[in-house]
């Protein structure tokens, strides 16, 4: 009978010894977890954009996530209507000329674009696209604002980190 008592003692001990490197393991691995920080998700949404010379771009969230206006990059790129290299000459919109109907621009007050928001990329002045335009170099026959380039198209683009979030062709309406 001693033979069989003593056979359950290493049993037990092993068990344990196993027992006690499974709760070690977690632990550790519950500190060097929250020691990673895990880059966020871009946000999926759906936009739609219009234009009509002389006035603002029209922005408008139909639906998705929130938008993060410090984390984003709104662009404007010519289409290959406006010529071969259009889309090579892109712009990029300086926050300070996207605002909401309440005059909050992305650059002071307005921290996100929710479904539903409608946003308006404008500059101060009467000649709102026009002064926006003036802070880069494009050439004219790329700008949105040009006569000659009624009928033609242009993207609006939002970037979050770099990761293309939105992409709306507009049509440069009269």
């Amino acid at each position: 009978m001693k033979k069989k008592d003593s056979a359950v003692s290493p049993v037990v001990g092993v068990l344990l010894m196993l027992t006690l490197t499974l709760i070690v393991a977690a632990i550790v691995n519950s500190y060097a977890g929250g020691l990673v920080e895990t880059e966020s998700k871009a946000p999926s949404v759906t936009i739609q954009a219009e234009y009509h010379q002389g006035g603002d771009i029209t922005i408008r969230h139909i639906s998705g996530d929130p938008i993060p206006t410090s984390s984003v990059t709104v662009m404007i790129r010519p289409t290959e209507t406006m010529g071969r290299t259009g889309p090579q000459n892109f712009v990029v919109v300086k926050k300070e000329y996207i605002r909401n109907d309440n005059s909050g621009t992305w650059s002071s007050g307005i921290t996100a674009m929710r479904p539903g928001d409608v946003h308006h990329v404008s500059g101060t002045t009467p000649d709102d696209i026009d002064i926006m335009l003036n802070d880069y170099d494009i050439p004219d026959e790329y700008r949105i604002d040009d006569t000659g380039n009624l009928g033609k198209t242009f993207y609006l683009e939002m970037y979050h980190k770099n990761t293309m979030i939105s992409r709306s062709e507009v049509l440069i309406e009269a």
